[in-house]
């Protein structure tokens, strides 16, 4: 069997007469095209490795699934939690949460430890809405739409994910921002709303991180808003 890098018919081809002549020494001229080759091959090997995304990426069908599928089974286990003590609560589907932390820290560029620890020390109530919005990862964003697992527009995802939690809110975005209470961006926790004219988003828990429905030819997805626009927003929340 020919070996994987050495194709049978390459080997048959007939060499050029200039393969079988003397080489011609031009020790300046070979060392210059080493040097050549060393540039492109390093600028290649660059190239070939991916680059850590940051902020909002479009990630695969593949990864939007399993974030939405695994945090849809947290949110339900979470519910079903409810009636335990918080001592036992909080570790309730700890692993899958540090797996979910683990995988949106890579995709943002986050520190998973800060997030991981947001989400821990999350209450119950906190946890289920977060994880009921992350449920709608990869969802089609459609304008009025509020049919879960199907299309939603922005204040639908947060009003959706609250309920879960036995929360409701209004619609609209501006609705919820009047209604939620006021808090800053430091004090904000996980499941918090962030509002700017027009548009709604939830705090994953560390300053700068939200999960929302995005406007376009978007879908439900994980974001990193870009530092030179956190003047512009506003943090509520939907509970005391």
């Amino acid at each position: 069997m020919a070996h994987p890098l050495r194709h049978p018919e390459v080997s048959m081809l007939p060499k050029h007469p200039a393969a079988t002549a003397l080489p011609v020494r031009h020790p300046q001229k070979r060392t210059l095209v080493r040097f050549i080759t060393l540039i492109v091959t390093a600028f290649a090997a660059v190239a070939l490795v991916p680059a850590r995304p940051v902020a909002a990426v479009p990630v695969s069908d593949r990864t939007a699934a399993w974030i939405a599928t695994t945090s849809r089974q947290v949110a339900l286990e979470l519910r079903d939690a409810r009636e335990l003590p918080d001592a036992e609560s909080r570790f309730v589907a700890e692993r899958q949460i540090d797996e979910l932390a683990g995988l949106i820290a890579y995709l943002l560029d986050a520190n998973v430890d800060e997030l991981r620890d947001a989400w821990t020390n999350a209450s119950l109530q906190r946890k289920i809405a977060l994880f009921s919005a992350l449920s709608q990862v990869g969802v089609p964003y459609k304008l009025n739409a509020d049919a879960p697992f199907i299309a939603l527009d922005c204040s639908a995802l947060t009003r959706f994910a609250w309920a879960q939690a036995g929360v409701s809110i209004e619609r609209g975005s501006a609705q919820q921002y009047e209604r939620g209470n006021r808090v800053s961006r430091d004090t904000a926790q996980v499941g918090d709303l962030v509002w700017y004219p027009g548009h709604i988003m939830m705090s994953l828990g560390v300053s700068g991180l939200i999960v929302h429905a995005r406007s376009g030819e978007r879908a439900v997805e994980v974001h990193r808003i870009d530092s030179s626009r956190m003047s512009w927003m506003r943090w509520v929340s939907p509970i005391d």
